[in-house]
């Protein structure tokens, strides 16, 4: 039965108190990389195709699979894009700095004494250096 209109309850010690300072906003969640995002689908797609019980429930996974396929072709293909052009305004730096690496590469054994640092760094250097060939 719910209490009588005539009753009246006396406000609660806390609301009589100064307000207090809102809480701090939560954190704004922050976006997914799309293609890892569309990957881990077009993976569990992958994983879910083999466990379908019969041929259309298969075509129907496959259909999600081959659409998420373009989508992660077109999303690789538009990061290469913006790429290429970082890429090309970097490339006389990486070409300079990579003159700079050879010469320390070489050297490396007189610079330092400590031989697990010479070669720490000769294999990181041998790593980048690699790489030159993409910078052409």
């Amino acid at each position: 039965m719910p209490p009588s209109k005539s009753s009246s309850k006396k406000p609660a010690a806390a609301a009589l108190t100064a307000p207090q300072p809102a809480a701090a906003p939560p954190s704004l969640p922050t976006n997914p990389d799309p293609i890892e995002t569309y990957k881990a689908l077009y993976d569990v797609l992958g994983r879910a195709y083999w466990e379908a019980s019969d041929l259309n429930a298969k075509d129907t996974i496959q259909g999600a699979r081959d659409a998420i396929y373009q989508i992660l072709t077109d999303l690789n293909a538009a990061k290469l894009d913006a790429n290429t052009t970082l890429f090309l305004q970097l490339k006389s730096k990486i070409e300079d700095s990579n003159k700079a690496l050879e010469k320390i590469e070489k050297e490396i054994s007189q610079i330092t004494k400590n031989i697990s640092t010479a070669s720490s760094v000769a294999a990181a250097i041998a790593k980048v250096l690699s790489l030159a060939p993409s910078f052409a």
